[in-house]
This record gives structure tokens, C-alpha cells and sequence, in this order.
């Protein structure tokens, strides 16, 4: 469109990223919309995934026929097509629940004791272990990217999803943590046994305000059942409680059993249940 829309997307494409996301809805005609969607996948060409965020901007009858006349262009997902709140038309549309989750939010201040304990704890298990916990800025490996891409990928294949997940190559990854100004290297964690990185947790923390969140924990499938993601989440939480941060917050799924324990244990208390809904593409 107008708002060099196609020119942003050909510069991301020539730096690497396979895939990009555009926003239909609220601002032009469905007709305008489709256009933007020809013109987008004709410029990119057919081996770059197009994601749609319609972002609760149609009816139930105007996605039905939208999706229909999108469907040449192979996009990779629809987002949102009709408002949240309206159950019928995600499914005339042919949404089923897929996933519930949860979004759960940690008081620090009335938590602080007790979490200061179980990290002490943590501490004194992990030195046992000669497992090493330190935040990444700390560590001079200069393959450390590397070891921490190849775990942190691996562990990603682990998390419940519905929602295929392509695999990022090292630069994609490297960017989409280290280029994010909510992601500081003095605030993720990671462990060490030996050579190898093991696990990892991160505080996501808004540029502007809000309030923190985990972006992510994860371990190392050999390591795992030995304490070592419950210890970097303490010394994650342990680390915003000394820096004043009075709350944050998770989101994770429900099958997810074993953050679950942790959340619990630490006294996370619920927020907001989530529940997905999905429809495959196919007609």
C-alpha cells in the first residue's frame, strides 16, 4: 500500500527473515485488502510464508469469503478474523478449541523471603551439581550463541503447540532475541555443565511500561529432572526482585505439567485463562 508496505517487506526478505506479517481490516476495503495480499505474495514470491492479522476486524461472513479468496495466495495463517467475544462465528467459520493456557502473574513483594530462600537452595544443589549459573553478558565463550541456539532449539521442539513451528537458522534466532530492546543479555540466564549450555530463563521486560514476563525457560533434554530450569527461574525472579520490579507475570500451557510445579511452588497465582482457536486453511 501507500505506506511502502511491499519495499519494508523485500528489505526484511533481503536480510533473511522467511516470513512476514500483514494487518488487513479497519483501514482499507476488503477489495483493497486482497489487492495488497496479490500485490505482496507477486513481489515476495512463493517461498515466503505470508501470516494475515485481521485483528477481530470482520464478521463471520466477511471472513468466510475473505479466507476463500486469500486461499490462492497459500497464506501460512488468518489471525483474529472476528471479535473474541464471538464464539459463533469462530465456529461457523470452523474454529475449534485447540489449547487453553494461562497467564499468571508473581507479587514479588509479598513472595520476596520466600523465593530468596529456594534460590539460596537452587545455588546450593547446582554447585553440588558443578552446574554453573550466570547471565549471558558474563560468559566469554565465543560460541556461546551458537550453544545456546542449538539448546534452546531443542528444548523449543518440546513445548506444546498446534501451531507448526519452523525452525529459525542461527541468525534469525540471534536476531529475533538480540535485537529485541525488551531482551538484555544481562538478564538471561544460562546455565553451564562443562563446555555445554544447558538451560536457560529470560525476563521480557516493556520499553515503555508494563509489567515483565518470563519469555522463556527451557533446558536441555539430557539434564532434565535435576532442578536446573527451577534454578534459573529463581535466579531470573531473584534477579528482578533485587533490581525493584514488584510483579510479573507467564503465560503457558496447560499441558505444560513441569513449569506448572514451578509456577505453584514460586507462587504465581492466575490472571487470565487463555483458550486458542484453530482451522486449518484447507477447505
Amino acid at each position: 500500500g501507500g505506506d511502502g508496505m511491499i519495499e519494508k517487506a523485500l528489505t526484511y526478505v533481503s536480510q533473511g527473515y522467511r516470513a512476514i506479517k500483514m494487518q488487513v481490516a479497519h483501514i482499507r476495503s476488503p477489495a483493497e485488502d486482497l489487492e495488497n495480499v496479490r500485490r505482496m505474495r507477486e513481489a515476495v514470491g512463493p517461498d515466503i510464508d505470508i501470516m494475515i492479522d485481521v485483528n477481530m476486524g470482520w464478521s463471520a461472513d466477511v471472513a468466510i469469503e475473505m479466507g476463500r479468496k486469500f486461499e490462492k495466495y497459500n497464506i501460512y495463517w488468518l489471525e483474529e478474523p472476528v471479535p473474541a467475544d464471538d464464539f459463533a462465528g469462530y465456529q461457523r467459520i470452523g474454529y475449534r478449541e485447540d489449547r487453553r493456557a494461562r497467564i499468571s502473574e508473581l507479587d514479588l513483594v509479598a513472595n520476596r523471603d520466600k523465593i530468596l530462600v529456594a534460590r539460596e537452595e537452587c545455588r546450593r544443589r547446582m554447585k553440588e551439581q558443578r552446574v554453573a549459573l550466570h547471565t549471558l553478558n558474563e560468559d566469554t565463550d565465543p560460541a556461546k550463541y551458537k550453544k545456546l541456539y542449538d539448546m534452546s532449539i531443542e528444548s523449543e521442539k518440546d513445548i506444546p503447540t498446534s501451531v507448526p513451528w519452523r525452525v529459525l537458522t542461527l541468525d534469525e534466532w540471534t536476531r529475533f532475541w538480540f535485537e529485541n530492546p525488551s531482551i538484555s543479555e544481562h538478564r538471561y540466564w544460562i546455565a553451564r555443565e562443562g563446555d555445554a549450555i544447558v538451560g536457560t530463563s529470560v525476563l521480557e521486560y516493556p520499553v515503555v511500561r508494563g509489567v515483565p514476563s518470563t519469555a522463556y525457560t527451557g533446558t536441555a533434554r539430557a539434564v532434565r529432572g535435576r532442578g536446573i530450569g527451577r534454578a534459573l527461574k529463581y535466579e531470573s525472579i531473584g534477579q528482578a526482585i533485587e533490581a525493584g520490579t514488584t510483579r510479573v507475570r507467564t503465560t503457558n500451557d496447560v499441558d505444560n505439567p513441569p513449569i506448572l510445579r514451578i509456577n505453584e511452588e514460586m507462587g504465581y497465582r492466575p490472571v487470565t485463562p487463555v483458550i486458542e482457536l484453530h482451522r486449518g486453511l484447507e477447505r
